[in-house]
């Protein structure tokens, strides 16, 4: 049921529609209901830009749910026609694909990282640069733990993690926008406190940790590095700036943790109704879940009558 707790409105005039992919736009069985797919429709039609803006790769089905959403360019040098992926870490135009822009860690971190991961125990997980590919890499399987595929399989990623010895992680790490230190709670813990000096001094990485928001005994637990200040929210910003706009002129509707910042940064953000109560409290708005059309909700709720 819907939460209707919170009678809110965006504050001005909704330019900007973000949505999240995965438990938002998309249903648990990977469609697009028609209800969705009409109210973005709409809300074109009224004017708004609508971007989708994930954490996967543009490679691990984003072209696709784009089109499915009628998200292509309206005309030719339509620069709206755009994918904000990995986290807010690049653009990506729609339907080609081209790399707009990307923000990738400072290369003289990268390999320092993994090793510090490494010698706390956790396992490591190398995200490639975009304009490189859609890669991720861990360690062998044997090796790893159950937590590396955890966390690739949550994020779609699952035929996209490849085992690679010592060194070609460290190689990886020189390109990348994010570093994933894996394992259990205590792990993790460790592998946060052996990260905290890279997140100080100059080229400053920011650390997120699962435990923050899991509980202790949750068997898969990740320490997140990215590039400072890089999440949704940053690509969004960059994505509303192209259009001489600003997050303010945003709504925006995400489900998980990493859609924290967008949804506390932009104009109005609203979170699905199975999202969790860390995400909820950010929130303006709390919609149905993404089984039950909640973007669509949130659509003729706070995009609509304020386009």
């Amino acid at each position: 049921m819907t939460d209707t707790s919170v009678v809110l409105a965006p504050a001005r005039r909704v330019r900007i529609l973000s949505l999240d992919i995965d438990g938002t736009t998309i249903r648990d069985d990977g469609t697009v209901s028609d209800v969705v797919v009409d109210a973005v429709a709409r809300a074109r039609a009224a004017g708004v830009f609508v971007v989708p803006c994930t954490g996967r790769p543009f490679q691990v089905g984003v072209g696709p749910v784009a089109q499915r959403l009628g998200l292509g360019p309206r005309h030719d040098g339509d620069t709206s026609a755009q994918a904000i992926v990995r986290n807010g870490a690049a653009a990506v135009d729609l339907p080609s694909g081209r790399v707009r822009w990307e923000e990738v860690m400072s290369g003289a971190h990268g390999p320092a990282i993994v090793d510090a991961i490494e010698a706390v125990g956790a396992t490591p997980v190398v995200e490639e640069a975009p304009s490189d590919g859609a890669r991720m890499f861990t360690w062998d399987d044997h090796l790893a733990h159950p937590a590396a595929k955890h966390y690739a399989h949550a994020w779609m990623r699952i035929d996209d993690i490849e085992p690679v010895p010592h060194e070609a992680l460290r190689r990886a790490a020189f390109r990348t926008t994010w570093i994933g230190a894996c394992g259990d709670y205590a792990t993790t813990q460790a592998a946060f406190d052996a990260l905290a000096p890279f997140a100080r001094g100059r080229d400053a990485v920011e650390l997120f940790w699962s435990g923050t928001w899991l509980s202790a005994d949750a068997p898969n637990h990740v320490v997140g590095v990215r590039p400072s200040h890089v999440h949704k929210a940053f690509g969004l910003a960059r994505y509303a700036a192209e259009l001489g706009l600003a997050l303010e002129d945003c709504v925006a509707v995400g489900d998980e943790m990493n859609d924290v910042e967008m949804l506390r940064e932009v104009g109005f953000g609203v979170a699905m109704g199975q999202a969790q109560p860390a995400l909820k409290a950010v929130a303006r708005a709390v919609v149905a879940s993404n089984q039950d059309d909640g973007v669509a909700e949130a659509i003729e709720r706070f995009v609509l009558p304020y386009a």
